[in-house]
């Protein structure tokens, strides 16, 4: 009859977040899309180009690619909230 119920289950990675917390202030963003070019897992563009958040809580392997993506702002709409 095939494979047990338990081995048919897709089995889901655990990403380990940290405590990190992103944010763009929307009145600061001017659509340069530095954001989303540098991390477009966390960072994506609104209908007129301005970035906007995926996901506001930093998995861990992806803290460096945030502290870039906040230096590359160059409105410093980004802020890192710990």
């Amino acid at each position: 009859m095939g494979r047990p119920l338990s081995s048919r289950r897709r089995r889901r990675e655990r990403v380990r977040c940290t405590d990190m917390r992103i944010s763009i202030d929307g009145e600061r963003c001017s659509g340069h899309g530095r954001c989303y070019d540098v991390a477009a897992d966390l960072f994506d563009a609104d209908d007129e180009g301005r970035g906007v958040v995926r996901m506001n809580d930093v998995p861990a392997h992806l803290e460096d690619v945030v502290r870039l993506a906040v230096g590359s702002c160059p409105e410093g709409a980004i802020a890192i909230e710990a």
